[in-house]
C-alpha cells in the first residue's frame, strides 16, 4: 500500500520513520527499504500546542523536523550545497540501527552532529588498516618490520591539507605509539 508523501518518485523528498528513545521502529511509523529514507526522534516529542502551550506528541511528524532541521543547519553551514548534496550528506551520515535495518533505505537514525561536521568541511577517516608482518602469526619479534598500509578517505565537504601532519598525530596517539621513520 503506497503512502505519500513518500512514495512520491520526487528526488528532492527525503521520508522519515520514527523511531523513540531506544532506537526502536514506532509502533505507529511508516517503513519501506525502497520508500523511506531514515529514522529520526518521532516517540514523546515535546513541541508546541496550539493554545495548550507546550505538550508531548509522538508521529512521524515530530521525526520530519529533525531532519528538516539538520538540512538548515548543513545548508547555514555549506550555503552553496544543493539540495541533492545535503541529502546525500543526512543519508551518508546515518547511525546504523536494528530496528531500521531492512525497513528503511539507510538502515540508520539520523545523526545530526556527524551530518553538519562532514559537510562543514574536511573530515578525514581511517578506512582500512591491514597489517602484514613477516611471519604471519600476529607476532612482531625483535628486528621484524612490519608494513602497515591504510587508507584514508576525507568524507568532507572541503579539501584536507596537511595529511602528513594528520598521519604523524594519530600516529602518536595510538596505543602503542608508533614512530614514522622516512626512508
Amino acid at each position: 500500500m503506497a503512502n505519500y508523501p513518500s512514495s512520491y518518485s520526487s528526488p528532492n523528498i527525503i521520508a522519515v520513520a520514527a523511531t523513540d528513545h531506544t532506537d526502536t521502529l514506532a509502533s505507529f511509523s511508516n517503513y519501506g527499504a525502497n520508500t523511506v529514507h531514515l529514522g529520526a526522534p518521532g516517540v514523546n516529542i515535546y513541541s508546541t500546542s496550539p493554545l495548550a502551550g507546550y505538550r508531548s506528541l509522538s508521529g512521524t511528524s515530530m521525526a520530519c523536523p529533525h531532519v528538516a532541521g539538520a538540512c538548515a543547519l548543513i545548508k547555514s553551514a555549506r550555503p552553496a550545497m544543493n539540495w541533492s548534496d545535503i541529502k546525500g550528506a543526512i543519508l551518508a551520515n546515518t547511525d546504523g540501527v536494528a530496528s531500521l535495518a531492512g525497513k528503511t533505505k539507510s538502515g540508520g537514525r539520523l545523526n545530526v552532529a556527524r551530518a553538519v561536521l562532514v559537510s562543514a568541511g574536511p573530515y578525514v577517516t581511517l578506512t582500512r588498516v591491514q597489517v602484514q608482518e613477516p611471519g604471519g602469526n600476529g607476532i612482531i619479534n625483535p628486528g621484524d618490520a612490519v608494513t602497515l598500509p591504510i587508507t584514508i578517505k576525507n568524507v568532507g565537504g572541503e579539501p584536507a591539507r596537511f595529511m602528513r601532519r594528520w598521519f604523524l598525530a594519530w600516529c602518536c596517539v595510538s596505543t602503542p605509539p608508533f614512530q614514522v621513520l622516512d626512508a
